[in-house]
């Protein structure tokens, strides 16, 4: 936990996909990691949790293949932070009462892409 600007605590919650509630609305794998922050005065400091939590979490788990944030469909204030925070819209899922855009941020060994068509992998 942390205080923003105003000395208001932004509170950063951190679970595994496959664990919490969504693991059943993409295929998420076993070590992909939903972020939740509650307490942000403002979109500024929401990106900074954000960029921050983030971070941290790929930092702590080598194996993390997506960092995950879930805004509310037609929150254009967290979406527009969590892109500010280095996160790009990926999918919109039904979750029990509601419409969630899932967010991710993918450390660079997931989003390297091989340019070479004519080889197959491992090859």
């Amino acid at each position: 936990m942390s205080a923003g600007p105003e000395n208001v605590p932004v509170i950063i919650d951190v679970e595994r996909c496959a664990d919490g509630r969504l693991r059943s609305a993409y295929p998420a794998g076993a070590h992909d990691v939903e972020i939740r922050i509650t307490g942000a005065p403002s979109a500024e400091v929401l990106t900074e949790a954000l960029a921050a939590a983030a971070s941290a979490v790929l930092d702590a788990d080598p194996q993390c293949r997506r960092v995950v944030f879930a805004v509310t469909a037609g929150d254009e204030s967290g979406l527009a932070a969590a892109k500010l925070a280095g996160f790009r819209h990926v999918v919109d899922v039904d979750v029990p009462g509601r419409t969630l855009g899932l967010l991710v941020v993918e450390p660079a060994w997931v989003t390297m892409v091989d340019i070479d068509i004519e080889r197959v992998p491992g090859t």
